[in-house]
C-alpha cells in the first residue's frame, strides 16, 4: 500500500477525518532523531552548563543596568557575560528553562536551543539569532538577551 493521501472536501453534515501522518516521511524521521552534537558542541555545552549553575548563586541585578556596565567594558570576561545571560534568561524567559548537570549525555530542548543560538552568532546570522531569542524570551527583554548572548559567544571564542 502506498503512502498517498487523498484530499476530499468535507460537507457540513459530515465529521472531518484525521489522516495519520505516514511513518515513512523523511521529515518526521528527522524530527524524531535530531542530530547528535559534535565534540566541540558538547564541550561548549558543558562549559555553559557550569556557568548556568554558577549563575544561580550570583545576585540578580537589574538586567538593563548590567548590560550598560558590560557595554562599557570592551574586555568583559566570558564568565561575566554568561552569568548575566543566564540570570536574565531565568527571569525573562517565556517559560522555565531546563539545563542538565555538566557531563550529562542527554540534551534538553532548551540546551539544543542554546547550541543553535551559539551557532547562529558564530555564523554571523543576526536574523537567525534574533528569531531564536524571540522564540524563548519575553519581548521587553529580547534586546538585552541578544546583546548578552552575542557578547557571551564573542568572549567564549576569544577565550578558546
Amino acid at each position: 500500500m502506498s503512502a498517498v493521501a487523498i484530499l476530499r472536501v468535507v460537507g457540513a453534515d459530515e465529521a472531518p477525518m484525521v489522516l495519520p501522518f505516514p511513518r515513512s516521511c523523511p521529515t518526521s524521521a528527522a524530527m524524531l532523531s535530531p542530530p547528535a552534537p559534535t565534540d566541540a558542541e558538547r564541550m561548549d555545552l558543558d562549559r555553559l552548563r557550569w556557568l548556568a549553575l554558577r549563575s544561580q548563586l550570583a545576585p540578580r541585578p537589574d538586567l538593563e543596568q548590567a548590560c550598560y556596565v558590560l557595554a562599557g567594558e570592551p574586555d568583559a570576561s566570558f564568565e561575566r557575560f554568561s552569568i548575566q545571560f543566564f540570570r536574565g534568561l531565568s527571569g525573562k524567559a517565556r517559560r522555565s528553562m531546563t539545563f542538565y548537570r555538566p557531563g550529562a549525555r542527554a540534551i534538553s530542548d532548551d540546551e539544543r536551543w542554546l547550541l543553535r543560538l551559539v551557532s547562529a552568532w558564530r555564523r554571523g546570522d543576526d536574523a537567525g539569532a534574533k528569531a531564536l531569542v524571540a522564540w524563548r524570551v519575553s519581548p521587553e527583554s529580547q534586546r538585552w538577551l541578544r546583546f548578552l548572548s552575542a557578547g557571551m559567544v564573542r568572549a567564549m571564542d576569544a577565550r578558546s
